[in-house]
């Protein structure tokens, strides 16, 4: 069966935690006798399998991957870690209008 899934792509989808609750839930709804440890010790050939157009497992989760990480990066800091929202000069405005009339020692 050809892969297409890089070696990275194969170990993010076998290493996935969600992923591996779901194959784990899906053997339990499938009757599979010890399911977790039955996946746990087929999870890489699992992730290897033909399941929609000669895609694998690991090549559709390895998409999925792609898209997240397209989309964190296109998603701003938070608010106070985003320097250019609020700037260190800005930062300093603020102390020196404070820092006189704060009480001593304070």
């Amino acid at each position: 069966m050809p892969m297409s899934a890089t070696t990275t792509q194969h170990i993010n989808a076998r290493n996935d935690p969600d992923l591996l609750d779901r194959f784990i839930a899906a053997a339990e709804q499938a009757h599979v006798d010890d399911a977790s440890r039955w996946v746990q010790a087929n999870m890489g050939r699992l992730v290897t399998i033909d399941v929609a157009d000669g895609q694998s497992v690991a090549d559709v989760h390895a998409y999925a991957h792609d898209i997240r990480e397209q989309h964190i990066a296109a998603t701003p800091p938070r608010p106070g870690a985003n320097l250019g929202a609020v700037t260190d000069a800005q930062l300093a405005a603020a102390i020196a209008v404070v820092l006189p009339a704060a009480p001593s020692g304070a």
